[in-house]
């Protein structure tokens, strides 16, 4: 099985987006958004496949993982990290 993941340049960085990584955004420094891929809703419209982001502290505040996100990410905790933290 083929893990899904996301490449884009930053900042003159490669970066890797995976399904449970997790981002901070300039515009919502306070927030830590959890990274998805899949079928969503938002805004009261109809469900889309795509990449979405989840506020980790309200999990049903959601929000379509656009390109000036990417521009904004100054933070990236990759899902492997996460947990081994917890341990």
């Amino acid at each position: 099985m083929t893990t899904e993941y996301l490449k884009f340049m930053l900042h003159g960085h490669e970066i890797y987006l995976k399904p449970g990584d997790t981002v901070k955004l300039d515009r919502f420094e306070l927030t830590r958004w959890k990274v998805d891929y899949g079928w969503y809703s938002w805004g009261g419209n109809r469900p889309v496949c795509g990449w979405y982001l989840t506020d980790v502290s309200r999990p049903t505040t959601i929000k379509p993982l656009q390109l000036p996100d990417l521009d904004d990410i100054y933070v990236v905790q990759h899902s492997e990290d996460i947990e081994d933290d917890s341990e």
